[in-house]
């Protein structure tokens, strides 16, 4: 690749730039001035400690849904201000063909906080933040689906990790973002 940096010939596409860990919300609070707006502290293995994100699940995941809960995190997202709160991140969540339902996407019971969930076929390391005037995730998006079987998928590939595929609770045939 002519001195590139490693994976910079990568397509904008390409699922591996996405950093997605296992995290645990270990604090959920209501947004004080958004009504459809929770605010999670999330622990993904970092030494810093837990990230601050922000989901627009109040409606669908209730708050003792969401203590506690193992999610996904897209963690390589650069952090923006929802109504005021700094969010770092994005929780992963699966959403009914119809709309109606929202689901958060649960790594295995095995799988350990902070780990990478990868794609088995793709390889590559996440970059460090994605530029969001690229729209990596834009693009990748729309080939995440459920299956039948209530499967995080990318593009028919599972979503990974060490103790095997992460689901959701019983959406399926739906997208996840």
């Amino acid at each position: 690749g002519g001195g590139k940096a490693a994976g910079d010939d990568r397509p904008l596409g390409d699922v591996t730039r996405l950093e997605v860990r296992v995290g645990k919300i270990v604090k959920v609070w209501k947004h004080p001035e958004a009504e459809k707006l929770w605010c999670e502290e999330i622990e993904i293995g970092e030494e810093g400690g837990p990230r601050q994100i922000a989901s627009g699940l109040v409606g669908f995941v209730p708050e003792e849904g969401m203590m506690n809960a193992r999610v996904l995190v897209l963690a390589n997202l650069k952090a923006r201000a929802l109504v005021g709160f700094q969010s770092h991140g994005m929780v992963l969540c699966a959403k009914s063909q119809d709309g109606t339902k929202v689901e958060l996407v649960r790594p295995p019971e095995g799988a350990k906080i902070g780990e990478l969930v990868k794609w088995p076929g793709h390889e590559g390391e996440p970059e460090p933040q994605l530029n969001p005037k690229k729209k990596a995730f834009e693009q990748i998006q729309p080939l995440f689906k459920t299956d039948e079987n209530k499967t995080a998928l990318y593009n028919g590939t599972p979503f990974m990790t060490s103790a095997g595929p992460c689901t959701c609770d019983s959406i399926v045939n739906g997208s996840i973002s």
